[in-house]
């Protein structure tokens, strides 16, 4: 038990000799924009005045924020997403071998939600400068959703870390295909999905990407839940299926 107290003095003591010989902060940089796939964009400043204006049209919108449209393909909703960026952090270690550190920009991410009426006019919009909180509000959104085409199989892509590597929507089942494991297909019912939430673990595979969870109403031999990220299009459309398909008790955290 002492040889673990002096473990952990050491360890502490270490940690506060590197913070001390060490320096960080944050510097302005010049203001750099990402439009909705990670690509750079020109513009330093997005004005969104014209959605206040009476009568302005889908047409309208589409073209003047094309450049951070999504491309999420429904009639009723337009949704654009970015990233900017302002500022800039750093920091240094020093050390006897030499040292090392680190100089990133910091992104903040924007969603804007656009919805129109039956004549294609704007009625709607809210904007989010978070990755957190667009999505109930997206949810609520899709009940006026044209219903999609399944005729066919949709597959959709999976992104970022983890086993699974694509989900099959059908209209009586969803499947997921794993890269490796014990199991690597399920296939179920969309009504037995009975909950989402939301994570920001897509930070670690770029701005363009956004990463969820989905909760089994019971174990399945992939376990209780399974994550899984995607580009806007592939995660739109998978929310789309199940306001569709799911269970009226679907929870959206």
């Amino acid at each position: 038990m002492q040889n673990v107290h002096r473990l952990t003095v050491l360890g502490l003591a270490l940690s506060a000799t590197i913070l001390l010989s060490g320096c960080a902060g944050a510097t302005r940089l010049p203001m750099r924009s990402k439009g909705p796939a990670g690509e750079a964009l020109q513009i330093k400043q997005l004005d969104l005045s014209f959605l206040d204006a009476p009568g302005t049209l889908r047409e309208d919108v589409v073209r003047r924020l094309g450049s951070v449209d999504t491309g999420y393909s429904n009639p009723r909703l337009f949704w654009a997403r970015w990233s900017e960026s302002k500022w800039g952090y750093w920091w240094v270690v020093a050390a006897s071998s030499g040292g090392f550190g680190d100089a990133k920009r910091i992104w903040h991410v924007h969603n804007l939600l656009v919805s129109f009426d039956q004549d294609g006019i704007v009625s709607k919009k809210e904007l989010f400068n978070d990755d957190k909180s667009p999505w109930v509000e997206f949810h609520s959104r899709l009940a006026d959703a044209p219903p999609l085409d399944l005729s066919q199989p949709i597959q959709i892509g999976v992104l970022g870390p983890g086993k699974l590597h694509t989900i099959t929507l059908g209209k009586d089942l969803i499947q997921f295909d794993l890269w490796k494991g014990k199991v690597t297909h399920l296939q179920i019912s969309p009504q037995a999905i009975i909950r989402i939430s939301h994570g920001l673990t897509g930070a670690a595979t770029g701005h363009a990407v956004t990463c969820h969870t989905l909760y089994f109403a019971e174990k399945t031999p992939l376990g209780a839940k399974i994550s899984f990220c995607g580009t806007t299009n592939p995660v739109a459309t998978t929310f789309q299926y199940l306001q569709q398909y799911g269970t009226p008790q679907l929870r959206w955290d």
